[in-house]
């Protein structure tokens, strides 16, 4: 830290240039000037030239320049990949002075890839990035959330609007146990992620932050230079039993040298929830409840007097009417985040400092009569420190510290809890409080949901997650040009712990004697606040790496060959450590800058696999080729700068950890406390032993043949095109065989069975182009992916709309629903359910194979088998200060099952208002739900029968992010002595259009945290 705050110093004492006063200023042909970055400090290597002249020049490491060219040229043009071209007019006798700003599309020359860095068009495989600006745009608490749209191949789809935080204490089962294969049991990492699931090609792909393997997503994107995937085989094939699922790969800020760059961002806004269920109120809740009782041959449970009282609210304690939704959730919750960067250094020590704090608040509201705060919330602490030393001209050491300190906070009941019971407990349950002041509730409610939200204590999560990296880099550029070694070694660690101070209040139920006086009888239980603490995650893990390397550059010809070898360690809730090795080779060669060749191979093992069977090869390779560069291309089609035609194919590999299960190799045998048998004059019981297990000697790692093809094309210096086909075929997929059996009283290990084919097309298009000082921007992307199963070992199907083979993997199966039985006739006719009989009113279900039964032949694909596309496009602009961007993303193709029915399992549960469009023999030609029924029915219930009646529209199109924006002008701020001031606001999950509208078609869950629409303004001022 000395180090560090030395290097401030010494950088602050450097003067930057505002001007410069040359003997030469006058001269007719020579312009001097300086180029200054967004934070008012040299821009180095920024090109300069006469708009229309062909000379050029470079900036120096103090942002200077110097042109000499003949002419009456009184404009210059100022480029840089990150940065928006600016053209200016000059005087020759005053110096130029020549502020830039950051473009929200950055093209740099270099890309990261899979632990090095390449020339962008020297790539043959499929690699896509996305730089900082596109990334602070969003104001979300995880960096996925920014990721959604914006990156062909990649999908996200948002589950809960709040995290999920683990408060259940570690026990054995979260062990592997005793059973070698018992997979459910077996954790293979630990993630800070629970609200957004995301897949790349259909696949769940590695994360790789600088370089480690680390599940984090809480990193603040301030903190985030780009994020990258990496799709195809030989962008991947460095991770050898982990290289079939594709790389999200993150770079955090690294240090530039110069004088300090300091940025701070504060902001705040407000969250709101975009979809909530419908309650019925208490009087139609029982007219429907009577209803359904009465289709269900039951006595009617509400009088007409208890419909008169729900209904004016006469007796609110006898007869309650509370909106649980409105009682314990707040319309708004706040969120706010401050972050801190302050990056520089001299040019042989450059350091990269970054502190962010996030407060997000939940949705329940909280009640004065206590002395703490139980609503949800998380307070969120991370750094991240980069520090890069050149030791010697040729030896850097480089040192990142990144820790994260999260802390949130619940009600006492749990926010799982609490959920559930809103979805299920009917308005006229039971009243918030009674006459009393006791809390309200019966016999079936023996827990009060204010007293739940408000009144239950509270429980505190605590997450510490350390990771350090040290990066050693040594150049023998004295014994021969470009020959290199890199070393890294990490060493992470994760824990969290809950503090439980919840607690438990009886509620009472209310009744009148035949006095007509209130009479209480409790229910439930009382239980003091307790004070414990318990563990409730913990990880280690260890990586180190080693490459030794060689680029060469001459003539028309370069090249590099690398070999590489790294080994990770985790180790997961105690369990014992699962090691990951690599050994591999790589090698790029590249002619005249149109011609490219790559490939690798890697020798990769994997500890969980039967000793002398743990290790496998997997190689790729790739070709490309630059028609652009040909001169045949160049006299006739001068106006494309690049068209690239590229292909890479490879064989990779996936252990696949969770369905492998704990060393499933090993036999076990052992008691299980049950199969025992008496003896002797006491029957006393003996217990035998029992095998607990069928191990799986002959398993091994899934494979893939990867194929990618590709297209990169540039026009007109303002157009970009790329285009990817891949067709990836993964087999000796660990699933279960169907035709399992347990004759011999075990149950069949997960084998080496399945093969799946993924193919799809993507497609990314960017143009960006200015109106004299009006700069502007489209960047649009959309990828088709189609899935197949060409073989899972499924049981032989009698009909071809039985088999699973040939459909889509993860394919919906059920029955199909042709509406809705309207006579009585039809229900007559109608085929059936073993053992059930149907009514008007009732799903109609299709006998396919017409033998006048309903059974799993009827059983076909439910829902979309077409396809999935997902698309993405973001529009924006800037212009006399004042910036705009607009995100918009959408899913075609896309359904999902709601799995509801009329009054829950056990015909107790609240009514939505979905149900007043029930079928009734008034109302049966416009009718969108089913009739009433009370528990169980075999044609309408979708828990027990899927069918496509609950089968609903997953597309949906959203304004995903606004982002506007205001900078105030450089000769305002340089007053203020500040770099730069900018003020904005954003917004997420702004309008949603979508075919199916009762829930939000990410979160369709009806007791899940539902999506959030945030609002949100701030400020970021640099100096």
């Amino acid at each position: 830290m000395l180090l560090l705050l030395c290097h401030v110093y010494v950088a602050q004492a450097q003067s930057v240039p505002t001007g410069l006063s040359g003997q030469d200023l006058r001269a007719k042909h020579v312009i001097k000037g300086t180029v200054l970055d967004e934070f008012g400090k040299p821009l180095v290597n920024a090109i300069v030239k006469f708009s229309e002249g062909k000379t050029s020049v470079v900036t120096d490491n103090s942002g200077s320049f110097e042109i000499n060219e003949s002419g009456e040229d009184e404009t210059i043009i100022v480029e840089h990949p990150d940065y928006i071209a600016r053209k200016l007019r000059f005087k020759r006798d005053v110096p130029v002075l020549v502020r830039m700003d950051e473009s929200y599309l950055k093209t740099p020359d270099k890309v990261q890839v899979l632990y090095n860095v390449r020339n962008t068009n020297e790539l043959t495989g499929a690699v896509t990035s996305i730089y900082n600006k596109q990334l602070t745009s969003t104001p979300t608490p995880l960096y996925l959330n920014a990721l959604t749209g914006r990156l062909a191949g990649f999908y996200t789809q948002e589950v809960s609007g709040f995290r999920s935080a683990r408060t259940t204490s570690i026990t054995v089962n979260d062990l592997a146990g005793t059973l070698p294969n018992e997979a459910t049991r077996y954790a293979s990492g630990i993630s800070d992620n629970s609200e957004i699931n995301f897949s790349l090609r259909g696949q769940a792909p590695v994360t790789i932050i600088d370089g480690v393997q680390r599940d984090i997503y809480s990193i603040d994107p301030e903190q985030i230079e780009s994020v990258t995937v990496l799709k195809d085989a030989l962008s991947t094939l460095l991770l050898g039993q982990k290289s079939s699922r594709g790389v999200l790969q993150v770079i955090t800020k690294k240090g530039i040298a110069g004088p300090p760059r300091i940025s701070f961002t504060a902001q705040t806004g407000f969250q709101k929830a975009l979809k909530t269920p419908e309650p019925l109120n208490a009087h139609q809740y029982a007219y429907l409840y009577n209803e359904a009782l009465l289709n269900s041959n039951l006595p009617a449970a509400y009088s007409a007097e208890a419909f008169e009282a729900y209904r004016n609210g006469s007796s609110p304690y006898i007869y309650p009417d509370v909106n649980w939704y409105n009682t314990i959730l707040k319309d708004n919750s706040p969120i706010s985040k401050y972050s801190l960067n302050v990056n520089g250094g001299l040019k042989n020590a450059r350091y990269a400092l970054a502190l962010s704090y996030m407060n997000q608040q939940g949705m329940f509201k909280s009640a004065d009569q206590f002395d703490y705060k139980t609503n949800l919330e998380q307070n969120r602490y991370l750094l991240n420190s980069n520090i890069d030393v050149d030791v010697s001209r040729d030896f850097t050491i480089g040192l990142q510290v990144f820790g994260r300190i999260q802390e949130g906070r619940q009600p006492g009941a749990g926010v799982t809890e609490i959920l559930n019971r809103l979805y299920r407990t009917p308005n006229n349950a039971y009243p918030i409080f009674n006459q009393n002041g006791s809390y309200g509730g019966s016999s079936d409610y023996i827990a009060n949901l204010y007293q739940q939200a408000m009144g239950s204590g509270y429980l505190l999560d605590n997450g510490r997650d350390l990771m350090a990296n040290l990066d050693l880099h040594y150049k023998f550029d004295h014994w021969l040009p470009g020959l290199f070694a890199r070393a890294k070694v990490n060493f992470s660690s994760l824990s969290s712990t809950v503090v439980n101070r919840a607690f438990v209040q009886p509620v009472y139920d209310v009744s009148l004697d035949a006095g007509g006086n209130p009479s209480y009888t409790r229910f439930g239980s009382i239980s003091d606040q307790p004070n414990s603490m318990n563990a409730t995650s913990t990880a280690q893990q260890f990586y180190v790496q080693g490459a030794l390397g060689y680029n060469f550059s001459t003539e028309g010809h370069s090249g590099s060959a690398m070999l590489f070898a790294d080994q990770q360690s985790s180790t997961y809730q105690y369990d014992l450590p699962g090691k990951y090795t690599n050994i591999a080779a790589t090698v790029n060669y590249s002619y005249s800058h149109k011609y490219f060749a790559e490939a690798a191979v890697n020798y990769a093992g994997f500890d969980r696999f039967e000793p002398g069977h743990q290790y496998g090869v997997f190689y790729a390779a790739g070709l490309g080729w630059d028609i652009a560069q040909e001169n045949f291309f160049k006299d006739n089609l001068s106006w494309i700068e690049q068209f690239k035609l590229r292909g890479t194919f490879g064989k990779t590999g996936n252990s696949n950890e969770n369905s492998l299960g704990y060393f499933s190799w090993r036999g076990a045998f052992g008691q299980d406390g049950t199969n025992s048998y008496p003896t002797s004059t006491n029957y006393s019981p003996i217990y035998g032993l029992i095998e607990r297990n069928m191990a799986n000697v002959h398993a091994t790692w899934e494979k893939a043949h990867k194929l990618n093809i590709g297209m990169d094309l540039q026009a007109l210096k303002y157009f970009t095109l790329n285009a990817d086909y891949f067709r990836d075929t993964y087999y000796d997929l660990l699933q279960q065989r169907g035709s399992t059996t347990e004759i011999i009283g075990l149950a069949y290990p997960n084998e080496n069975v399945g093969k799946n084919l993924y193919t799809g097309q993507e497609l990314t298009l960017t143009y960006k182009n200015s109106i004299n000082k009006f700069n502007y921007f489209i960047t649009a992307n959309a990828s088709r992916l189609r899935t197949r199963v060409l073989y899972m070992d499924e049981l032989q199907q009698r009909y071809a709309w039985n088999r699973r083979t040939g459909m889509p993997v993860g394919q919906t199966f059920g029955y199909l629903a042709d509406g809705l039985i309207q006579t009585q006739e039809e229900a007559n006719r109608a085929p059936l359910l073993a053992g059930t009989v149907v009514y008007p009113g009732d799903v109609k279900l299709v006998d396919l194979n017409d033998d006048g039964v309903i059974d799993q032949f009827d059983q076909t694909a439910l829902g979309n088998t077409k396809p999935q596309i997902n698309y993405g496009a973001t529009l924006g602009f800037n212009v006399a200060g004042f910036d705009f961007s607009v995100l918009v993303q959408g899913v075609r193709n896309r359904t999902y099952q709601q799995t509801d029915y009329s009054f829950g399992n056990e015909g107790k549960d609240q009514g939505y208002s979905y149900m007043l469009g029930r079928w009734t023999p008034a109302t049966g030609a416009t009718a969108t739900y089913p009739r009433l029924t009370v528990g169980f029915n075999a044609n309408n219930t979708p828990f027990l029968n899927n069918s496509s009646f609950w089968t609903h529209s997953g597309e949906y199109f959203r304004i995903r992010n606004i982002d506007v924006g205001y900078t105030l002008p450089y000769r305002i701020t340089r007053r203020l002595r500040v770099a730069g001031l900018r003020v904005f606001a954003n917004a997420q999950n702004l309008f949603t259009e979508t075919a199916y509208e009762r829930l939000d078609p990410e979160v369709y869950s009806n007791a899940a945290y539902p999506i959030q629409r945030t609002i949100n303004a701030g400020v970021n001022i640099k100096l």
